[in-house]
């Protein structure tokens, strides 16, 4: 499965599915509210769009604040309920991500199993922590189509990741905030 970045960007974008049905809502605001003490630069939010009998619906399914370069929190959602908390910190803490290195996120999914998204060659992958190592999704870049092809930046999930897409797209959003932090400053 393909879902496209109508925008370039993983932190304000629409995910669409390649009959071009809008799948994900990425937006991201800038905030400077506080919370228990602590400042939120911005908050992105991830949205699962449906077609329903009933009409279209929107359902939020994680949330990433944004507290700095250092510090980042992915609460995912699920039936209106946090289900699952991600707390990033680059800096020595009570962090729930392995930042193993620079290029790379560890942490246990809402399944109790291990993930890990990885840099290979410029591209993200998520894939199983453990001996299998998995595929569960990729992230591909857009290219120009100078030499070859153009093609629209994209996120393919592996066989092994259609039961768990709410957790690759938010976790993906939140790994290339963390990452590349310029990427929420332009809409």
């Amino acid at each position: 499965m393909e879902l496209s970045l109508v925008n370039n960007n993983p932190a304000h974008t629409l995910l669409i599915t390649q009959d071009g049905v809008p799948a994900y809502s990425i937006q991201t605001s800038q905030d400077g509210a506080s919370s228990h003490q602590e400042t939120i630069l911005k908050t992105t939010k991830v949205t699962r769009l449906e077609r329903r009998s009933s009409g279209r619906t929107e359902t939020e399914v994680g949330q990433i604040l944004y507290f700095g370069i250092d510090r980042l929190r992915l609460s995912l959602q699920c039936n209106g309920r946090e289900e699952f908390k991600l707390e990033v910190l680059n800096l020595q803490g009570d962090s729930s991500v392995d930042l193993g290195s620079n290029s790379s996120w560890s942490f246990t999914g809402p399944d109790d199993k291990p993930y890990k998204w990885q840099l290979f060659i410029q591209y993200p992958v998520l894939f199983l922590d453990d001996n299998s190592q998995t595929p569960i999704a990729r992230y591909r870049r857009a290219k120009l189509g100078i030499v070859s092809r153009s093609r629209r930046p994209f996120l393919e999930i592996f066989p092994a990741g259609i039961n768990c897409i709410d957790l690759i797209v938010a976790t993906f959003v939140s790994y290339m905030i963390q990452r590349f932090p310029q990427i929420t400053q332009t809409h």
